[in-house]
């Protein structure tokens, strides 16, 4: 116990009850020897009487010892409540007057001064006898010094909370390394997650391209990582060792480092580590490796704890590898999805453009997204963008095809109208079996540079944006029409109108875009970025729109970008010319 008593009384037929818990000071304590179960039996222990009338205690000469008193006959109840800590007394007499008030049997724990103002717990049980009257008139009952047995009880509770900590962290720890996919996201969960083990450092040494290499490190300097590791020296050090030897190597302390690594005794005695544990693992292809622990302290490496960084370094081990496939897999993936994207810098005469793909920011998950520049025979430019649904190896083969089939329709000379339809018709036809159709939606921008003259044809796609010289971003009105794949018999109608020189036009997919409430296309982030202005570069407002905070998704979804200006002289602008095709 550690706090002052407190009561609390339970009425059974016959007999009152009344239990403290809580460090209070002593009292007197009596129950029948039928109910008593102490809680230890290497306690020190004394039987004692309270006349409650003259307040006269007579009890065994160990109680007068267990509550540092000289042994005195004529000792009172306030002489032993003289021994409790002040700051309790007030709360042990309330306990005690709830017992007297319940009689029968009681229970009460309490501390006392001693030794020159040390504690000890005390616990008291017995009985409260009553006289004729029905008030008390005598408590009787056992004390027994119980300071040893709660501060077993304590250090039981310390280690059963250091044990659930460190089965939160581990937990934590486990979690964080089954969703690092790559060795940075490992790094990052390792700083935190080590602290599960008691340590604060790590380094991964794993094999590459054939050879051992430090794949991963945290919490020491490069000159610490160079000694441990030793993989350049021809003498030994701890993590060479255990690569060599196949065995686990602890360092429980710095001298411990000087008996079995003299010469690196100089070179780590400024380390924050005092301890070391390297285990050696290997990956799936047989392939040696080790991971190795630093601790901030001397450890004892128990087998608890040696089996604890066996598991750990399986983890971070397994990890390292799925992470180094990932970043294999999303660099194969990346290289096929650009492959399909027009490559080089797109430009077409009266027009500045900057385009930009940015691949989804987790997994190794492919999109189809795309964007193309097509020069048409008579001058005009269609400026095209679009989105395949997916994120899968089929949506990014999909996604070059519908490319080629948009961009060979547009030089054929077909309307923009014309375009979508055929677009579509091709894509239904692909979509014949239903459990492997896919969709996608597009936009497509005809524009003649010198006239300025511009039609728009949507399918299912977010509008463009325009930013004319002088003026607010706004959207371009057009009829949305049905995702391409849907329906064959889907139309799809277009928008002309003219704008002026200087004007800029955005297209854009989803992945780039957030959820707004009101917001129908999600275009209100790019918006705002447009109200502060438009630089001459286009580049860098490029960079500006795909560095801006998107809301999370499921699939972290792919971005593409499309901006064109409008750079030569054109007529003026007739305003709101419509059209269908």
């Amino acid at each position: 116990m550690t706090g002052p008593a407190e009561i609390v009384a339970q009425a059974r037929p016959g007999i009152g009850q009344a239990r403290a818990d809580g460090h209070s000071p002593e009292t007197l304590i009596d129950q029948p020897r039928a109910n008593f179960r102490p809680r230890s039996t290497s306690v020190d222990a004394g039987f004692f009487t309270w006349d409650i009338q003259s307040g006269a205690v007579t009890c065994d000469p160990i109680i007068y010892r267990m509550h540092g008193m000289p042994q005195d006959a004529s000792a009172t109840i306030d002489d032993f409540l003289d021994r409790v800590p002040p700051a309790e007394v007030g709360q042990v007499r309330q306990a005690m007057d709830a017992m007297l008030a319940a009689s029968g049997t009681y229970q009460l724990d309490y501390r006392v001064e001693v030794d020159g103002g040390s504690l000890r717990s005390m616990e008291a049980r017995g009985r409260i006898i009553v006289g004729p009257d029905g008030r008390p008139v005598r408590m009787m009952g056992l004390v027994m010094d119980t300071t040893a047995v709660h501060a077993r009880e304590e250090a039981e509770k310390h280690r059963l909370r250091e044990l659930a900590d460190r089965a939160r962290r581990t937990r934590d720890f486990t979690a964080a390394l089954a969703s690092a996919v790559t060795v940075s996201a490992i790094v990052d969960a390792a700083q935190e997650g080590l602290r599960a083990y008691g340590a604060d450092s790590l380094i991964l040494v794993a094999a590459r391209d054939g050879r051992l290499g430090v794949a991963a490190s945290c919490g020491l300097d490069e000159a610490c990582v160079e000694a441990l590791t030793g993989l350049a020296s021809p003498r030994p050090a701890p993590i060479s060792a255990a690569i060599q030897w196949s065995s686990p190597v602890y360092v429980s302390s710095p001298q411990i480092l000087a008996e079995d690594y003299p010469h690196l005794a100089d070179s780590l005695s400024d380390a924050r580590q005092r301890a070391w544990a390297v285990i050696p693992v290997q990956d799936s292809t047989g392939q040696a490796g080790a991971c190795l622990f630093g601790f901030p302290d001397p450890q004892e490496f128990t087998p608890d704890r040696r089996a604890q960084l066996f598991a750990a370094s399986g983890l971070l081990a397994l990890s390292l590898e799925r992470a180094r496939m990932y970043e294999v897999q999303r660099a194969l993936a990346g290289e096929l999805q650009s492959g399909m994207l027009p490559s080089g810098r797109l430009t077409a005469p009266g027009l500045t453009i900057a385009t930009r793909y940015q691949a989804a920011m987790s997994g190794i998950e492919i999109g189809g997204d795309f964007y193309d520049v097509v020069h048409l025979d008579d001058g005009q430019v269609a400026l095209v963008i679009g989105d395949v649904e997916g994120h899968n190896l089929l949506a990014a083969s999909l996604m070059g095809r519908l490319r080629t089939t948009v961009h060979a329709y547009a030089r054929e000379g077909h309307t923009p109208a014309e375009v979508m339809t055929r677009a579509n018709h091709w894509l239904v036809e692909l979509n014949s079996e239903p459990d492997r159709a896919l969709f996608a939606t597009c936009c497509l921008v005809l524009i003649d540079p010198p006239t300025g003259t511009m039609t728009m044809c949507r399918a299912g796609h977010p509008p463009p944006l325009l930013v004319a010289p002088g003026a607010r971003p706004r959207l371009l009105e057009c009829d949305a029409g049905l995702p391409l794949g849907v329906d064959v018999a889907a139309s799809y109608s277009t928008t002309t109108m003219r704008i002026d020189p200087g004007s800029l036009l955005l297209l854009t997919t989803d992945g780039l875009l957030e959820t707004e409430a009101g917001d129908e296309y999600n275009l209100s982030a790019l918006i705002g970025i447009l109200r502060l202005g438009v630089p001459d570069d286009l580049e860098v407002l490029a960079d500006d729109l795909l560095s801006h905070p998107r809301r999370k998704t499921r699939h972290s979804d792919d971005a593409a970008l499309l901006l064109a200006r409008l750079d030569c002289q054109a007529g003026p602008r007739a305003a709101g010319d419509r059209g269908d095709g």
